[in-house]
């Protein structure tokens, strides 16, 4: 039931299921993806994260006209020359050269061994200079770089250290920024930095920013309790701090701005000549279901699964490389995460800059229906904010680790050395995965249809084993009474048609002499009300009305989501009731990687708040119980023995020109990580070469049965499952695979390239290199000859 599970389109025929070669759209985008006006946002219209472009409003900020109609407008009256540039209806021109602010009216404000740091208040604009190189980083649009071409709305918020997004009349369409609008600003400056006191006498809001140099990282941060909002019905929606912080213009530099979409992805800093209408926008940690309405899929003939769900960001950091200029970070945000957007926006997007930052958001819209048929509603503005820090811990790059596999190392040991990751036990497996049994219709209520019972488990492990299969993990779904979708489970009582507690109980245990490893997978989020009671403890979105996750399936199609009181309660008896039994192998999904806000009894809870409890809650299983959790956001990387799901591309943008496998160079060597399941891949090569590029192990899901069986169930889009039809696969993936990984365990990823003749080379810290080439002919790199469409390596050398 993984949220982000990548599927291959099947044609349903009444005989068989067939695999077909369907186009795939993304979710995200809602159109083809061959189109270049593809959307990347996955909110609802009113969330500001929707937006098509980065300034949040493309008229003046005094004026109360509707932003949506103002940008489509915008959009219809730009224009783009012949070399690429947009040019704004409206564009204020170049300020007059006489007139530059440049490096002579900053003031240096903080100085350490490495940067020095200086500010030019009016617009709370900062240049870092690296005091080696002399190399400088811009945080504002400077007047010798402005093309002219923009209008005045966009031409303060590029030349603005801080842009924000006011509410007013349950609008949110105004942008306040430092150039155009009233404002007062005192600057304390400090022994490392300085503050900013901001006040908006318009709008009668205001707040701090506090800048700091922290050795080589640059701090920004604007604290909870300094935020001001005095006027009734005049509130905060976004921030956004230091939105051009490493702009460039056009194709001026070489280099690249780093997405965390999927595994990794890189937009270059090419001219790309006004063919973007939209860049990367996207919630940290996903949408935010006490705002966001669930979608149901689009389906070819009611039973084909048409949209590959887009990548969630798993992970709260960006970044900029300047490589020629050697200058570059990766940033992280530390606070604020919860509910903040990234954004990376190339040139042609609205403007000829390209740029990356953090949005956070304190205040939202939304559609209060007026009564339960929804014939009437009104826009209100959320009644609080939510409470938090705003904080982005810039990382700089400079000469030679000015790339994505130095931003890579910046990261790991920001995780390590801040206790966010733990070094796990690395070692080999294949994931071998199982459906046990699920649910079809049968006259008056269901009957079960089982695939995998622990007996056939218990063959299947045995005959593995004679094939020279040392170790394996194994996902048991569907393992519990009333099958895989009668969820929450808070007992651990075993489905009879697989065998019942009993066995399953002798299983576990006897596996694992063997290191074999079953774990029980649990969806610890969702309620399935055709298998339990309707409760209260069901989220309900910020209107009141019931979340429902719709999705159309053939026996079961919606859920709920459980608050997080309740899931608290039924993981925690589910824990003590089968530790109790001596089985601690726990697999959760669900609770790893979804968080939101919500409303119970009067009292509103932000994903602030749904996060702490998750953390609470997954930390205190984890001293339990042997735990992993699937494709877990980065906050819980600390309590996981395995990253389940990890995937190994990225959602496919038009824009994005690279796919990197940054997660996997981060955690590579740190803890294990497991693929998507290998047998719903269409070209299995490619996706086992990505593998031995990421250092990621592979996972099968599979089951005694053949898959034909679950037709009529939930799981029908399990079109190639049986163990048999897969068995030679596994112990090859094994064999080749476990000898890889004797030149490279316990070891993390160095240097990643790309080599122009096709070939990637992977370096860890221990001198070994993976060479992977994917193209149709051999390769020779190093004097290592890498056949086509296959992998080589050389052990133990250093560079």
């Amino acid at each position: 039931m993984a949220k982000n599970k990548k599927k291959i389109i099947a044609i349903v025929s009444a005989l068989a299921l067939l695999v077909a070669a369907v186009p795939v759209m993304s979710q995200a985008t809602g159109v083809d993806s061959d189109n270049d006006a593809t959307s990347t946002s996955d909110a609802t219209s009113t969330s500001d994260a929707t937006s098509t472009s980065d300034a949040t409003s493309t008229s003046d900020a005094t004026s109360s006209t509707d932003a949506s109609s103002q940008k489509k407008e915008e959009e219809n009256t730009n224009k783009i020359k012949s070399d690429g540039e947009v040019v704004q209806d409206g564009a204020v021109g170049k300020v007059d050269k006489s007139k530059w602010i440049t490096l002579k009216d900053y003031k240096l404000v903080a100085e350490n061994d490495t940067y020095k740091m200086f500010l030019y208040e009016p617009r709370l604009s900062i240049m870092l200079q690296n005091k080696k190189t002399g190399k400088i980083m811009e945080s504002t649009l400077s007047d010798e770089k402005d093309d002219g071409n923009s209008n005045s709305v966009w031409n303060g918020y590029m030349k603005s250290g801080i842009v924000i997004n006011a509410i007013k009349d349950a609008k949110n369409t105004y942008q306040v920024d430092l150039i155009n609008n009233q404002n007062t600003i005192n600057v304390n400056k400090e022994s490392d930095g300085f503050t900013a006191d901001i006040y908006f006498d318009e709008y009668q809001f205001g707040l701090s920013v506090n800048v700091k140099l922290d050795g080589e990282d640059v701090v920004v941060s604007v604290p909870d309790k300094s935020i001001k909002e005095d006027a009734d019905g005049i509130y905060i929606s976004t921030v956004s701090l230091f939105p051009l912080m490493g702009y460039t213009y056009l194709d001026d530099e070489e280099g690249y701005m780093l997405i965390p979409d999927g595994n990794g992805a890189l937009i270059n800093l090419d001219n790309k000549e006004g063919r973007y209408t939209t860049g990367f926008s996207q919630n940290i940690y996903g949408s935010d279901a006490g705002f966001d309405d669930s979608e149901v899929k689009t389906y070819l003939w009611d039973k084909i699964d048409m949209v590959e769900d887009a990548n969630e960001v798993t992970a709260p950091i960006f970044g900029m490389a300047h490589t020629k200029q050697q200058l570059g970070y990766i940033a992280v945000v530390e606070s604020g995460d919860k509910r903040a957007s990234i954004e990376a926006h190339p040139n042609g997007v609205m403007v000829n800059y390209n740029r990356c930052f953090a949005k956070f958001k304190l205040r939202d819209i939304y559609v209060q229906p007026l009564n339960n048929s929804n014939s009437g509603t009104v826009t209100k503005a959320e009644e609080k904010r939510t409470h938090m820090d705003m904080t982005v811990r810039y990382m700089m790059l400079s000469g030679d680790d000015a790339n994505y596999s130095a931003m890579a190392a910046k990261y790991r040991n920001y995780l390590l050395d801040n206790g966010l990751v733990t070094k796990k036990d690395d070692s080999y497996n294949t994931r071998v995965d199982f459906l046990g049994t699920d649910r079809e219709e049968f006259l008056v209520g269901t009957r079960a249809v089982t695939m995998t019972t622990t007996e056939n488990i218990s063959d299947i492990f045995g005959e593995l084993k004679k094939n020279g299969v040392a170790s394996l993990i194994s996902m048991y779904k569907g393992w519990q009474k009333g099958g895989l979708y009668n969820v929450p489970v808070t007992k651990y009582k075993a489905d009879r048609h697989i065998g019942g507690t009993g066995k399953l109980t002798k299983l576990i245990k006897d596996s694992a002499k063997d290191n074999y490893q079953l774990y029980l997978y649990n969806d610890a989020l969702r309620l399935n009300p055709s298998t339990n009671k309707l409760t209260y403890d069901m989220i309900k979105q910020v209107n009141k009305r019931t979340f429902k996750e719709e999705e159309k399936k053939e026996v079961y199609d919606t859920f709920y989501y459980l608050t997080p009181s309740k899931a608290n309660e039924d993981l925690s008896e589910l824990v003590s009731s089968y530790t109790d039994d001596g089985v601690k192998n726990l697999a959760i999904a669900g609770l790893s990687n979804t968080i939101f806000s919500y409303s119970l009894k009067g009292k509103f809870y932000t994903r602030n708040d749904t996060a702490n409890d998750n953390i609470k809650l997954i930390g205190d299983v984890a001293k339990k119980t042997n735990l992993v959790l699937e494709q877990p956001v980065s906050y819980l990387w600390k309590d996981t023995n395995a990253f389940l799901d990890m995937p190994l591309g990225s959602s496919d943008y038009m824009y994005v020109d690279e796919e990197i496998p940054f997660l996997s160079m981060v955690l590579k060597g740190i803890i294990p990580m497991y693929s998507n399941y290998v047998n719903f891949e269409a070209n299995k090569q490619e996706f086992l070469l990505q593998m031995v590029e990421a250092g990621v192990y592979p996972s099968f899901y599979v089951t005694y049965e053949n898959s034909s069986d679950l037709i009529y169930t939930n799981s029908s889009d399990l079109y190639s499952t049986e163990y048999k039809t897969y068995k030679d696969t596994i112990v090859k993936y094994d064999k080749d695979l476990r000898k890889l990984n004797e030149v490279t365990k316990g070891s993390v990823i160095k240097k990643h390239e790309k080599l122009n003749n096709g070939v990637t080379v992977v370096t860890y810290d221990n001198g070994t290199k993976i060479y992977v080439n994917y193209t149709s002919v051999s390769r020779t790199v190093d004097g290592v000859k890498v056949g086509a469409m296959s992998y080589s390596y050389k052990a133990g050398e250093t560079e």
